[in-house]
Formats: C-alpha cells, structure tokens, sequence
C-alpha cells in the first residue's frame, strides 16, 4: 500500500512538470492565440514551480521518474538560465558613453517627487517616459537643467509618450505605426562623437483581443522601421510583452537586435507590489508573478554595460536604466 502510494505520487509530480514544460514550451514558440500567448510570460514561475515539485519527487526514489522529471526542468531551464549568461562581474565593467532611462510612469500615479528624485539620482542622457499626461509633462520641467531637449505627446488615456535629451534631438518624428492614437516617437541624438538611431513606442496591453491585435500590429511596424534605421540603433518602451512571447521572438529576428537584459538576469519590471494595492488577495498573487516588459532592445554596435530596475516611482512598472557603449 505504501509504495503504491508512493508511486501514484510520483506519477502526480512528474505529470504536472511535464504539464508546466508543455505549456511554458508551446505557448512561447506556438503561442500565436491571445490566451496561449498570455501563458508564455511566466516561464520563470514554471520553471521554479518545476524545481520544487523536482525536490519532493527526488524523495520519491523513482529512478526512471526522476530522470524524467529532471529533463523536464532542464528544457524550462533552457528558457531562462541563458539571461544569466555570462555572469557580468563588476569589476570587468567598461565606462559607458550614455545612459538610458525607460519609465512608465502610469497616468494614475501622482509620486511626481519619486520620478523627479529618479531623475536626479540616475541622470540619464536620454530618458523615455510613457503614459505622459499634461499634468505629468508640467512636472517634468523640473528637470529641464539637466534634459532640456524634449519631443512628443503628452495625452490622457496612458497614450502619452515623451522623450527628454541631454543633447539635441535629430529630426524627431511621431509615428503611429498602425494605431489611431498610441503615438511612437523615432529620432536620432548626437552622443560621443556618434549619432544614435532610436524609437521609443508603447503598444497596448493584450488584455482584449482588439488590444492583441493592435500590439502586435504596432510591434510589427515598428520592427520594420527599427530594420531601416542607421546604426548604432535601439528600440526601447513598455512593449507588453516578455522574452518569450512568439511575437517578441518575431520582432528579434526582424530587426537583428538584442535585448539589453542578456547576461544580466531577467529582471522583471511588472507589476510592482503596490499595483492591486486596493485587492489585497490578488495584489499578493502576483508578488509571485513578475514580468519583464520593458525592454531596451540594441544592435551589434552598442555593448551593454550595466542594466538594472530603478527605484519604485508609485507606478505599476519599474523603471529600467541601461549604460550603453559605442563599439563602432
């Protein structure tokens, strides 16, 4: 009776990895339909899931289970290991020629010190900021000293998008990219002696299949635009979506770029724990349910010295700095 038991759980064990491994793996290179797609973003969550469930079958002594259940975790392992790799060690770090700032700052949130005070603590060269309303660009004059060059749209309904310089902006333009109102900016800013390509976008979040449609649409012309750009280039924002969505994959090997996190963990900037503040059961859910969307995707001739999340600004999102290099 004892070991029967202890074979049904085993199976149980290795059945639900094996059901977390299915799901992590289709959802991320099949994952084409809104739910499925939804389904990709969590691969750190499987894949920890996995690892304990992996322990406690390990107690189970069943051999031929448990060599199962470890090929399992080490195809979830594939998914995530990798953004680790190499280890960047401190002292290995060149000097960066610029730093980059990408903040949603959520139109609702009204810490406007906590940004200003990010401001003054990170001191970007160039600093994006999304879901800009005109009450929020007023604030943002405080640290005209620092970022006097400004271009974009402030607007209501999270669509404004504003980008501030510490150098000239160079033909900057507003570009929709499919959408009716979700404005994207593209520019270019003359940094160390180099002229540097780049757009800032925020598409919707997929949380409705309209909303689905439009992001991918907007990720996929701005794809295409980013492919255009002289290089050195980047593609920055809250683009709603993590490393391991089909159509990020899409978009990475559209432009050729890559993203800013590789080597530096996954480094996940939403939700903040204050986020469902006002549903407490749902708010601790997802404590354990981080996700990295905002992204600084780069090319070849820009190397990333440092990435990391910037305090917490009384918005859902963290904010990502990231110090950039010319290689070229």
């Amino acid at each position: 009776m004892k070991s029967s038991f202890n074979r049904l759980i085993a199976v149980g064990l290795l059945l639900a990895i094996a059901a977390m491994t299915a799901i992590a793996w289709i959802s991320s290179y099949y994952g084409w339909w809104l739910p499925l797609e939804l389904s990709s973003h969590f691969q750190v969550q499987y894949f920890s899931l996995s690892l304990l469930m992996f322990v406690a079958l390990c107690f189970t002594r069943r051999r031929s289970l448990i060599l199962c259940g470890l090929v399992c975790c080490i195809m979830l392992a594939t998914q995530v290991v990798p953004w680790y790799l190499p280890p960047r060690l401190v002292s290995k770090r060149p000097s960066a020629d610029l730093r980059i700032l990408i903040a949603n700052i959520n139109t609702q949130n009204q810490s406007y010190e906590r940004v200003l005070n990010l401001v003054r603590k990170e001191q970007p060269d160039l600093a994006l900021f999304m879901e800009v309303d005109e009450v929020w660009a007023e604030q943002f004059n405080a640290f005209k000293d620092i970022l006097p060059y400004v271009f974009g749209r402030a607007a209501p309904y999270n669509l404004g998008n504003l980008v501030y310089s510490r150098y000239p902006l160079i033909d900057p333009q507003v570009d929709s990219f499919g959408t009716e109102k979700n404005a994207s900016i593209v520019a270019k800013v003359a940094i160390a002696n180099h002229t540097l390509s780049f757009i800032g976008t925020h598409p919707l979040p997929p949380l409705k299949p309209n909303f689905f449609h439009a992001r991918n649409r907007q990720m996929e012309l701005a794809g295409q635009a980013a492919k255009t750009l002289a290089e050195p280039k980047l593609l920055m924002g809250d683009l709603n979506m993590t490393m391991w969505s089909p159509y990020y994959r899409n978009l990475i090997r559209q432009t050729g770029l890559r993203n800013a996190r590789h080597g530096f963990g996954i480094l996940p900037s939403w939700p903040t724990p204050t986020t469902y503040k006002q549903f407490p059961l749902f708010n601790f859910a997802t404590q354990w349910m981080p996700i990295p969307i905002d992204h600084c995707l780069v090319s070849s001739s820009l190397q990333v010295t440092d990435i990391h999340l910037g305090d917490a600004t009384g918005s859902d999102h963290r904010p990502v700095i990231v110090d950039l290099k010319f290689t070229r």
